[in-house]
């Protein structure tokens, strides 16, 4: 299995969205539908970056990798905004 990089920017803004949203489950926001939507929105673009990314380590070919890369762009941007959109529910 190919390992996949993850940005570590993003690999450690999504470890501070985990602790505030752990934080936010014992403080009873969790139950919050509006953070509810962000997390579930923060796991789908996770989910997406992770397959961009193995996408485009396997890709071959010049136009596979560019379309792979803009698709790794656009999970990597997805993601960060869905972090950013649960601080703001739960803060």
């Amino acid at each position: 299995m190919t390992k996949i990089a993850i940005p570590p920017g993003l690999a450690g803004m999504f470890a501070a969205c985990e602790e505030a949203y752990e934080h936010a489950t014992r403080e009873g926001y969790a139950e919050n539908p509006v953070v509810i939507t962000a997390v579930t929105a923060l796991k789908s673009a996770w989910r997406a970056l992770h397959l961009a990314n193995y996408n485009l380590a396997t890709a071959k070919g010049f136009f596979s990798v560019e379309f792979a890369a803009i698709r790794s762009d656009r999970a990597y941007r997805a993601a960060r905004e869905a972090c950013i959109n649960l601080h703001a529910a739960i803060g």
